[in-house]
């Protein structure tokens, strides 16, 4: 019995990270894409993290927006293959979403803002 909730254990822990580093990467992706110079990827013991050089306007919002997109579209394409990896996905995704200080949501809005000052967004 316990052999196996280890090995339940260290799988689920490396499915957590898998989804963090796929959140990560659509952030690297979508800098890259924009030519946004990316100056760090690294693994921290909160967890992973990627750098960059902060841009404004609609590249801004996308990149903070790109992690989350990642993590929700995973969810989908793993949905009827692995319920538990599609979950975390969308757990992740959606929870960054929220505009809670520090998070790819409260960042994005702040791109938003500074967008349209006049509005109340």
């Amino acid at each position: 019995m316990f052999p196996h909730l280890l090995f339940t254990l260290i799988l689920d822990c490396a499915l957590v990270l898998l989804c963090l580093v796929a959140h990560e990467l659509g952030h690297f992706l979508v800098a890259r894409f924009y030519r946004v110079p990316v100056k760090k990827l690294g693994f921290h013991w909160m967890g992973v993290y990627v750098q960059r050089v902060r841009t404004r306007g609609w590249p801004e919002v996308s990149i903070c927006l790109a992690g989350a997109a990642m993590n929700l579209m995973l969810a989908v394409a793993f949905w009827d293959v692995n319920h538990w990896f599609a979950l975390c996905n969308l757990t992740i995704g959606w929870v960054n979403l929220l505009p809670i200080t520090h998070s790819d949501g409260s960042h994005a809005l702040d791109a938003l803002r500074a967008m349209y000052p006049r509005a109340s967004i």
